[in-house]
């Protein structure tokens, strides 16, 4: 497992944009390709967490003022 993530790793820097000039041609493409995949994956997956989290809190917000909406409205 271990050896392939530090392949991955690799592959990805290799795709970085500094390296323009150091990649061969024929791999050149991609490379860029991944490199973008990799951060539009990421991206994405931060917007996801985000909104999940978000509607977590939310949800609890709501049961809470739900339950205080039905101790004020209880008699006594």
């Amino acid at each position: 497992m271990w050896r392939g993530l530090v392949t991955a790793w690799i592959i990805y820097g290799c795709g970085h944009p500094t390296l323009d000039g150091y990649r061969p041609a024929f791999i050149d493409r991609p490379l860029q390709s991944f490199y973008e995949n990799v951060n539009t994956t990421a991206r994405d997956g931060q917007k996801v967490l985000a909104s999940i989290d978000e509607s977590r809190w939310m949800r609890y917000l709501k049961d809470y003022v739900a339950g205080m909406n039905a101790r004020l409205r209880a008699p006594g």
